[in-house]
């Protein structure tokens, strides 16, 4: 390469990490909006980012995906589910190859988590199965889940149930792999994270409210 064709890389690199630390700049403005409760300043300045189409897909998930939450913030719920649905293809292109934990481990890590209970809740819990995907479905964020959740529970809470006319109830818990992985740095966190959230939606069943299981140590 010539003394004239390096100067000129040097120039765009240069251009370009410019150009990174500013949108990072911006995205944090847009989160300090909507964390101020300015969502409608934050979307538009979060639609400015991702229309210039610069970012990188993991970065740009995460721009979209602050961009849902202001936009539900300003009642904006179908913009939100659109935004929302982005984000999982983005999430999905943007996943490291490797796990941090094969499927075989995952699963006996939330097996030892749903073992601390006690019995008797184990055996209430015998026909609630528990599913393990990597993200929501495109159909369950259309129908509005967060695509990053870590894991939902499905289902009519057992205090919530009508006793009267002995209908069925179809439950299921599901745990999100790659969602669980994404928050993670480690092998020995992303056990912890599972643990958690195995208890948390366990509870859910049960009728937990997300306030108690914040006391509780397991939000």
């Amino acid at each position: 390469m010539s003394p004239e064709a390096q100067k000129r890389a040097a120039s765009s690199a240069s251009a370009e990490a410019a150009e990174r630390r500013q949108l990072e700049i911006e995205l944090h403005e847009a989160a300090r909006l909507l964390a101020a409760g300015d969502a409608p300043s934050a979307v538009e300045r979060l639609r400015a980012i991702v229309a210039r189409g610069v970012l990188a897909p993991g970065r740009e998930a995460d721009a979209r995906y602050l961009l849902a939450r202001a936009l539900g913030a300003s009642g904006e719920r179908a913009a939100m589910t659109d935004e929302w649905g982005l984000v999982l293809r983005l999430d999905a292109a943007a996943a490291p190859p490797q796990p941090l934990m094969p499927a075989d481990e995952f699963e006996a890590v939330a097996e030892a988590a749903l073992a601390e209970l006690p019995q008797e809740l184990l055996d209430e819990l015998r026909s609630v199965p528990i599913l393990v995907a990597d993200r929501p479905s495109a159909e369950m964020v259309a129908g509005g889940i967060d695509p990053r959740v870590l894991g939902i529970y499905h289902g009519v809470p057992m205090t919530r149930r009508s006793t009267s006319f002995g209908a069925p109830y179809a439950d299921t818990i599901y745990l999100f792999s790659a969602n669980l992985e994404r928050v993670c740095a480690t092998r020995a966190a992303l056990a912890e994270r599972i643990r958690v959230t195995v208890l948390h939606e366990t509870a859910h069943y049960f009728g937990y409210t997300e306030l108690q299981l914040r006391r509780m140590g397991l939000a």
